[in-house]
């Protein structure tokens, strides 16, 4: 994404790019104003800028190279000096739009309950190329599920808590900026609030998709969020009415919080959508209970949609080991293209949770190796 207003024409044809790489900034301390950048340049001089490690930005060649030399410490006059010997535009033209975007990534910092990838003052920017990396990792933690019980062959197979911050470690070093943790279900690993610190640590982006009830305890969300918690997709059966009681615990909070519905032609959400509304959601995502459902959740997300209603479709499916089939996603990837692959709980790297295919093991091999394999569309 470009920040609006940002249309500058360079002074040469094949302006030279800036060089791929990773870069971060954290405000002086005694600054008004703190906040925390996180910067991937593409090699072809496009960016993935993380504000505060809540938000993430797509930027083409403009806007990044406002942030890359903000990143590096020049004030305004200095990246005006800088861009002038660059683009063909007024000292005046380019003061305006460096602070403009300065604004916004100000205006960012201060927000409270954004989503994840808000777009707020900047246009929309799709990425219809390979990157060198993926903007997201969704970390399966767990194959486990409450109906279960205490698996312990599951638990076993699965990584430790420092194995994770291994491969956190990884993903930050390879400059994807966003991580969402999921299931099974997450809580049932007792380091969850240890890890998503550690993900807040390391500046990286921090979702997480659960359907256990403890989150409405304030005793149990409170820390998750203190930890880090960026936003929260959240399941919960509109037919069980256990499911809605206490959900404004959740909802009350500064988190960006999408509720994940199952939806079936025989029950009108109307009237339910509105009411979670006003308890505080912010998005919403809907699941078709079977093909047959599939049009009618659809035309249902299409009409509320059209009055303002947001969804958010791109969120992980919990992996149930004995379910005969997952819940049908309204999730089009080659109408929304995007990169999301999966760490299952061992540390393999595939294309979904459950998958008996995947590109290796992040744990023993460098990202690099992987991401070569996932380009060339080969599992090992």
């Amino acid at each position: 994404m470009a920040a609006k207003g940002t249309n500058l024409r360079a002074n040469k044809i094949n302006i030279e790019t800036l060089s791929p790489g990773f870069y971060t900034y954290h405000t002086a301390a005694e600054s008004p104003d703190q906040f925390r950048l996180h910067l991937r340049v593409e090699p072809d001089g496009e960016g993935i800028l993380v504000v505060n490690a809540s938000t993430v930005l797509h930027l083409n060649q403009t806007a990044t190279e406002f942030a890359y030399y903000l990143i590096q410490g020049k004030d305004n006059v200095q990246i005006v000096d800088v861009l002038s010997e660059r683009y063909n535009a007024s000292r005046e033209v380019l003061m305006r739009d460096v602070q403009l975007f300065i604004d916004q990534i100000l205006y960012l910092g201060r927000q409270n309950d954004l989503s994840p990838s808000a777009t707020i003052g900047f246009e929309s920017h799709v990425f219809d190329k390979n990157l060198s990396a993926p903007l997201r990792i969704d970390c399966c933690l767990t194959h486990r599920t409450f109906s279960d019980g205490d698996d312990h062959l599951l638990a076993a197979n699965e990584l430790s808590t420092e194995d994770w911050k291994t491969l956190l470690t990884k993903l930050y070093n390879a400059g994807i900026p966003h991580v969402v943790f999921f299931g099974g279900e997450p809580t049932l690993r007792a380091d969850l609030p240890e890890l998503m610190a550690f993900t807040e640590q390391l500046g990286l982006v921090s979702g997480l998709v659960c359907s256990d009830p403890i989150l409405k305890n304030p005793a149990y969300l409170l820390p998750l969020i203190e930890a880090g918690l960026d936003h929260l997709t959240f399941s919960l059966d509109p037919a069980s009415p256990e499911d809605l009681q206490g959900l404004s615990n959740i909802l009350d909070q500064d988190l960006f919080t999408c509720l994940r519905l199952p939806v079936h032609p025989d029950r009108d959400y109307r009237e339910l959508i509105q009411k979670l509304l006003d308890l505080g959601a912010n998005a919403f995502n809907f699941l078709p209970e079977d093909e047959f459902s599939h049009a009618y959740a659809n035309q249902l997300q299409h009409e509320l949609s059209e009055s303002g209603v947001i969804f958010v479709d791109d969120m992980p499916l919990t992996y149930h080991r004995h379910a005969p089939q997952p819940l049908f996603s309204l999730w089009d990837p080659d109408s929304q293209p995007s990169q999301q692959l999966v760490i299952q709980p061992d540390g393999s790297l595939a294309d979904n949770a459950g998958s008996q295919d995947n590109y290796g093991s992040l744990l023993r091999e460098e990202w690099s190796s992987l991401w070569s394999r996932v380009m060339a569309g080969g599992a090992v």
